[in-house]
C-alpha cells in the first residue's frame, strides 16, 4: 500500500489512523468499483481493516451493512469476514442481516487478535498493515519489524525452497525468510512517511543481534537520507 501509487479506497486506507472517519470510510468502500484493481491481497486484507475500524467505532456498522448488502458479492464477503473478525457486540445480528442466519451461525466465536496471530503467509504481512493503518498501533509494526530476523540472501532460499514439500524444517526456514523479503520492501516503502516505521526500525537495528538488526539499520538509514 504505497501511498504515491495509491488511489481512492486504498489512499484513504493508508491515510486512516491519523484522521479517523469512518463515516467516510464506509461511504468510500461502498462506492469503490469493483475492477481488476482488486488483488487477491485486497479481497483477504480489506477484512482486517474494516474489522478494525467497526471496534472502534461500532455506530457505523449498520450502515455498512445496510450499504453493501444485495450487492457487489465481493464486496458482501469483505464485509462478512470483518463482521466475523470484529469484536462488535451486535455482531451475529448484523452477519445475519448481511448474509443470512446459517453464516450467522457460523462465525468464529470471539472475532480475530491480529497482534498474536501466527504469520504463514506473505499475505499475514499486508495485514499487519492494515491493521496499523486502522490502528495507528506501533505494535504491528513491531512484529513486521521483527520478521526481519529470518532474512537469508537469495543462494540460500532457493534449496529451502526445492525441499520445503518434504522437509518441515526447511518449509519453516524457507517461510521465514520469504516473511522477512516482504517485510523488508514494505518497511522500506513506508519508513520514510511513518514515523512509527523509523521507531520500529530504530528498535530492532539497536539489538545489534544478527542480520536482522543490520538489515532494519540498513532500511532506517535510506529513509534518513
Amino acid at each position: 500500500m504505497d501511498r504515491d501509487a495509491a488511489k481512492g479506497l486504498e489512499a484513504e486506507i493508508v491515510g486512516y489512523f491519523r484522521c479517523p472517519d469512518a463515516e467516510r470510510m464506509v461511504a468510500c468502500f461502498a462506492a469503490e468499483p469493483v475492477d481488476e484493481a482488486w488483488r487477491a491481497q485486497t479481497v483477504l486484507t480489506l477484512p482486517v481493516f474494516l474489522a478494525l475500524v467497526l471496534d472502534q467505532a461500532p455506530d457505523v456498522a449498520s450502515a455498512l451493512v445496510e450499504a453493501i448488502k444485495g450487492g457487489d458479492p465481493v464486496k458482501v464477503e469483505v464485509t462478512a469476514q470483518a463482521l466475523n473478525y470484529s469484536h462488535h457486540p451486535e455482531r451475529r445480528r448484523l452477519m445475519e442481516a448481511l448474509v443470512g442466519e446459517a453464516a450467522a451461525g457460523s462465525m468464529d466465536a470471539a472475532g480475530a487478535d491480529f497482534k498474536g496471530f501466527a504469520l504463514t503467509h506473505p499475505v499475514h504481512v499486508d495485514m499487519l498493515w492494515a491493521a496499523f493503518f486502522a490502528t495507528g498501533d506501533g505494535v504491528y509494526v513491531r512484529r513486521i519489524a521483527e520478521l526481519l530476523d529470518g532474512w537469508m540472501p537469495e543462494g540460500q532460499m532457493q534449496p529451502l525452497l526445492a525441499v520445503a514439500a518434504r522437509d518441515e524444517d526447511a518449509a519453516k526456514r524457507a517461510m521465514a525468510g520469504v516473511l522477512a523479503a516482504a517485510a523488508q520492501g514494505s518497511l522500506a516503502a513506508h519508513a520514510r512517511e511513518f514515523s512509527e516505521v523509523r521507531t520500529a526500525l530504530a528498535a530492532a537495528a539497536s539489538r545489534r543481534d544478527g542480520l536482522g538488526s543490520a538489515l532494519a539499520a540498513k532500511i532506517l538509514a535510506g529513509a534518513m537520507n
